[in-house]
């Protein structure tokens, strides 16, 4: 316990929260502008994540013998490929419900091609190609750490160059300015989009304290900077109708304005001991089924719509379907902790006393 480190858990726990919002507001930004604006302030949630996952795995691993490569893999896949497993079947089945007739009646394997097609491209639903990179991340890591510890400066250069080439190249396929060939998989599944994130998160770990020093006591500073990268953020959106996307220039940008404003904010409030910071912790050890299952009592709960149809409606009904949807994921999740197997498809038990450290490692 002395080694955790709360100020991730704050971070982890916005981050979780941030992604709700991001799915809430989608339906609503056409014609919504608190939608737009809430929409946007959130696209700094997935690359968030990965620079968490980035940092808290190297933090784990700083100081000690690399495991070989073989017993690496094996310890982060089993953190991660049985719950990609299970939550791309349950939502190609949620999905396409409407075929259970179908397929009861003869077409035995079809749902099997089908997620076998899903699990490879990561399209299993809106969220899940986030897995996908991560196991993509987890295979690169033991080279990326040995890159960083002998040179860590090209290890950040070169990182960077690759993140922002390719998120460059999408970016102006999105603005029509060229046209990508097709690859038979989503660009966004693809790890050198989101690379530089991960090879941050780690850099920021192996200079945690000269990071931390820095930052501690610069919340204006920071505040302004972060509010300078929003502008950016949304003025480019606006500009360019890339408002549903968060691969862009601009959001590496505006992710880093946002990491270190709620990192300086995390290093305030876990100074404190009041609820806030202990619903924080409980809400970053269970982030990791936060993400996997929301998507579901969102779409639940938007189908609700159809027999009450101004439920949703306006900016107090889009308040009102987030609320909803966090607060039914977060006792979803709370009953779930309650079973051992729990932990097979992303959870933690209730029952295992384990540090936050290690909880909030498992993406």
């Amino acid at each position: 316990m002395e080694n955790r480190l709360r100020e991730f858990d704050f971070i982890r726990a916005f981050a979780a929260l941030s992604v709700i919002a991001i799915h809430v507001t989608a339906g609503y930004v056409a014609a919504n502008g608190a939608a737009y604006v809430w929409n946007q302030a959130m696209r700094y949630a997935v690359p968030l994540f990965i620079i968490l996952s980035g940092f808290l795995l190297y933090h784990v691993e700083k100081g000690r013998a690399p495991l070989s490569y073989r017993t690496f893999l094996k310890k982060r896949f089993n953190k991660i490929l049985w719950p990609y497993l299970f939550w791309t079947i349950l939502y190609v089945l949620y999905r396409e419900r409407r075929q259970w007739g179908e397929w009861l009646s003869g077409d035995y394997w079809q749902p099997f091609l089908l997620s076998g097609k899903h699990l490879l491209m990561g399209t299993g639903y809106v969220h899940l190609y986030f897995l996908l990179i991560m196991l993509q991340l987890y295979m690169l890591y033991p080279l990326l750490r040995r890159w960083l510890e002998k040179h860590a400066s090209s290890f950040l250069l070169i990182s960077f160059a690759v993140t922002l080439f390719a998120q460059t190249m999408i970016y102006l396929h999105q603005t029509q300015v060229l046209v990508l060939p097709s690859i038979g998989i989503p660009y966004v599944s693809l790890f050198p989009l989101w690379l530089f994130f991960f090879a941050f998160g780690m850099a920021a770990a192996f200079h945690k304290d000269a990071w931390e020093s820095r930052i501690a006591d610069k919340l204006i500073p920071l505040a302004l900077v972060w509010l300078v990268s929003f502008a950016i953020l949304l003025a480019d959106s606006r500009l360019t109708q890339t408002h549903a996307s968060s691969i862009k220039p601009s959001v590496i940008l505006y992710c880093f304005g946002s990491y270190f404003l709620l990192y300086a904010l995390a290093l305030r409030l876990k100074r404190g001991r009041h609820w806030i910071g202990r619903w924080l912790d409980w809400l970053s050890t269970h982030s990791f089924m936060i993400f996997l299952l929301h998507p579901l009592m969102l779409s639940l709960l938007a189908e609700a719509a159809q027999l009450f149809p101004r439920l949703w409606s306006g900016t107090a009904g889009m308040l009102l379907l987030y609320a909803a949807t966090t607060i039914i994921t977060v006792l979803v999740t709370h009953l779930l902790s309650r079973y051992p197997g729990f932990t097979l498809i992303g959870g933690v038990y209730a029952g295992k006393r384990k540090t936050k450290q290690q909880a909030t490692i498992s993406q």
